[in-house]
């Protein structure tokens, strides 16, 4: 994405993303690729905070990012045991540690780019 688009294009990362959660997401011996997933989210939504965008450009933009928190919070954060859905225990404390890390920075990005734009985006 960065050499093709010159970084200016978020649908690789978010795309690469969704491969990585869906691959990692039941595999306990793949928790890594969730982290990937979460790197990948990262890096889309910095993209997204460095430019300047329409109107109907940011909507758009402020759906994927929802739709990626939503995700995050449905398929990372919690694992179904079959009844319910329970908090997810890392398997490598280091995973879990990195997976943060890069959730801090999505979360970082993305309200640089609400104050960019002046608009509200994380409630």
């Amino acid at each position: 994405a960065r050499d093709v688009y010159g970084d200016s294009q978020t649908y690789p990362f978010l795309y690469a993303g969704h491969y990585h959660k869906d691959a990692g997401r039941d595999n306990i011996d793949e928790e890594y690729r969730l982290v990937e997933a979460m790197r990948l989210y990262s890096e889309a939504s910095r993209v997204a905070s460095s430019y300047k965008y329409d109107t109907k450009d940011s909507m758009q933009l402020m759906k994927h990012m929802t739709t990626v928190a939503s995700l995050l919070a449905r398929d990372v954060l919690q694992v179904d045991n079959g009844e319910e859905k329970e908090p997810r225990n890392w398997r490598h404390r280091e995973n879990g540690v990195a997976f943060v890390t890069w959730l801090i920075a999505f979360f970082d990005s993305l309200l640089y780019w609400e104050e960019r734009e002046q608009s509200s985006f994380v409630e």
